[in-house]
């Protein structure tokens, strides 16, 4: 059939419509948008981003898993089309006229798995047969007499909200090493662990700290291709200030970490626990044995709960428990996303290690160096601690510092915080608070924040530093 550009006018290619692949045969269209939910949990499903279509097998059960279509972005047209059938040959179609219904931008397709169902049936302890028992776990129609509910004897059903975390299948094979090397073929190659060969310490009094780095260390400084430049800049920087932390030397150089990852296990050492703990200390340098090394000791500061501090900074990531949620399409949990990559591994900016006296942290749990505190009443407490004796050794939990030395200083940088809030707040036309320091409750839990730099790393964007908390 020919076009006729006289019936042009019969096409709406600006009506848009939404196209849905129904897996099954739709015999009756009631029934079949009562399985989607109707028509408002249709249109909601549609205009709500990333929300995933809905398909019940059982919509008059509560009990029923659904089944989850995703949404496609597609280019079609959907025509209506009038045909002429002969009664003696009902085979033969004869197209009479074609006209465009609308355009379709989108489609949702239900490729993935149904999640596990668990029917409400019991085997009865009279006849032994099995019976349905839904009617007995969902009240039917209004309830009159509150206090005759749930008086009769109803077996326990109780079935979890998802049985499975995913809809998709997955390839992982959770055994041991050497059963799945057993199951590799020959002709596949495992991929190399990656690594970059530093030394973790350990805090002791005794143990004497290493003095040269992993020879494997510089090999793989050298396999990266790391620019001499860089090398010589973070080791000027380890000569000037014999400890840092790498959100610390990041910032002072003005490097990524790409630059300084693979150099730092060069040049120094890291502290996994003690007083020093989350930082890296020059090879040859031992801050035991050093009483100005007190300036290089960790203070952990954390934003307390009170005072309306606590939702104004944001948390830098979350240590709650994923919770399974398939309603919503989240493709950024299995694909690496390159802009957050690229952010992580950026330039950290000053106020990420440095406290001034109008710093407004950016993060609820910050770790500063008290080199870095820049608060004159911190500094001259730094100062007037009495020197020791000679020979006095530095004590394992507290360093060269005396007992509850970062719980006053913790004190002295919520107060200058909580200040710096109220005058933020006062220039934005709010009301001042009344709130000491005193009056916070530190925050632990949910909230606590680690970070982890691990000697052996499975992907290369867990390279942040490891911070381990000491009794």
């Amino acid at each position: 059939m020919e076009c006729d550009p006289k019936n042009s006018h019969k096409h709406n290619l600006q009506k848009e419509l939404v196209c849905i692949e129904y897996p099954g045969q739709v015999r009756n269209p009631d029934r079949m948008m009562a399985s989607l939910g109707g028509a408002l949990e249709l249109s909601t499903a549609i205009t709500t981003e990333k929300r995933r279509l809905e398909l019940r097998f059982r919509p008059d059960s509560i009990y029923s898993k659904p089944a989850f279509g995703d949404r496609h972005q597609t280019t079609g047209l959907v025509l209506k089309l009038k045909i002429r059938r002969k009664r003696s040959q009902p085979n033969e179609v004869q197209v009479r006229s074609i006209e465009i219904a609308g355009r379709v931008n989108f489609q949702y397709r239900f490729e993935s798995m149904c999640d596990f169902q668990l029917l409400p049936a019991m085997r009865s302890t009279t006849t032994g047969v099995v019976e349905c028992m839904y009617d007995s776990f969902v009240p039917s129609g209004v309830i009159t007499n509150p206090a005759e509910c749930g008086t009769d004897p109803v077996p326990y059903f109780l079935p979890p909200i998802s049985f499975s975390r995913f809809d998709t299948s997955q390839l992982n094979i959770f055994k041991a090493k050497d059963v799945v090397a057993d199951l590799t073929a020959p002709g596949d190659k495992e991929r190399a662990r990656r690594t970059k060969h530093g030394i973790y310490q350990g805090f002791t009094l005794l143990e004497p700290l290493p003095q040269e780095p992993n020879p494997l260390a510089p090999q793989t400084m050298k396999a990266k291709n790391v620019p001499q430049a860089t090398i010589d800049l973070v080791r000027n920087k380890f000569q000037e200030r014999p400890v840092w932390t790498k959100t610390a030397l990041k910032c002072a150089l003005q490097l990524s970490e790409d630059d300084i990852r693979y150099v730092l296990p060069s040049v120094a050492l890291y502290f996994v626990n003690g007083p020093w703990r989350g930082t890296w200390v020059r090879f040859g340098y031992d801050p035991r044995q050093f009483f100005d090394a007190r300036y290089y000791q960790l203070l952990d500061f954390r934003i307390r709960t009170t005072g309306a501090m606590h939702d104004k900074v944001k948390v830098k990531r979350s240590q709650n428990p994923i919770k399974p949620c398939m309603r919503f399409a989240n493709p950024s949990s299995n694909i690496r996303d390159s802009e957050k990559l690229s952010l992580s591994r950026s330039i950290a900016p000053k106020t990420d290690y440095i406290f001034t006296a109008d710093t407004l942290p950016q993060m609820r749990i910050i770790f500063y160096q008290y080199c870095d505190v820049q608060v004159p009443q911190i500094q001259q407490m730094l100062e007037k601690i009495p020197t020791p004796l000679t020979g006095a050794v530095c004590n394992e939990k507290t360093g060269w510092l005396p007992a509850r030395f970062d719980e006053q200083c913790r004190n002295i940088l919520t107060d200058i915080v909580l200040a710096n809030f109220r005058k933020k707040r006062e220039g934005g036309g709010g009301t001042d608070t009344n709130t000491s320091a005193s009056e916070f409750e530190e925050t632990e839990g949910d909230e606590t924040e680690r970070t982890f730099d691990e000697e052996e790393d499975e992907s290369d964007d867990s390279d942040a530093e490891k911070i381990l908390p000491f009794d």
